[in-house]
């Protein structure tokens, strides 16, 4: 996929878009977006659940960015593999991760975001909840992370009514 068309779709979720802009019928049905995104996230968590960083890392393209929950951002698939390495070296036995997506749509033909929860599940403690976002690029005929974020609720208090 040509960078040029990642950043407009980037630009495009960022900025704000009319609905015909990005309708669903226009680039992916609505099931079949749910259906990449539900795919790509259970080999996601499942390379998370066997601590496999190389194959957690051939999940991003070449020039994917990561940036965690204590705001560090990692660009490129060889220096994320060596971040998650350390990551994961240091993650209590037998935590695994539940992704649950809250919305996903397709902005472009060959680019979905994804937002939703994640929750870091170890035995005997309280799970970790977080929140993502995820850009996936179809690379071929792959589903690949082009970036990710990661961050951790707020501290703030939550406002009583919500903007629409």
């Amino acid at each position: 996929m040509k960078t040029q068309t990642f950043f407009l779709a980037v630009a495009l979720t960022v900025a704000g878009s009319t609905p015909a802009t990005h309708a669903q019928t226009t680039f992916l049905p609505q099931s079949e977006t749910d259906a990449i995104v539900l795919k790509f996230q259970t080999t996601y968590a499942d390379t998370f659940d066997h601590r496999d960083a190389k194959a957690m890392a051939a999940l991003f393209t070449e020039n994917a960015t990561l940036q965690n929950e204590w705001g560090d951002v990692v660009q490129g698939q060889t220096n994320i593999e060596a971040t998650l390495n350390r990551l994961m070296a240091n993650l209590p036995a037998g935590e695994k991760l539940e992704d649950t997506p809250l919305v996903s749509h397709a902005v472009a033909a060959d680019v979905i975001v994804s937002q939703g929860t994640s929750q870091r599940i170890s035995p005997n403690s309280a799970p970790i909840q977080m929140f993502f976002t995820r850009v996936l690029v179809r690379e071929g005929s792959q589903w690949q992370l082009a970036a990710t974020q990661i961050a951790r609720p707020s501290a703030m208090p939550k406002p009583t009514s919500q903007p629409k």
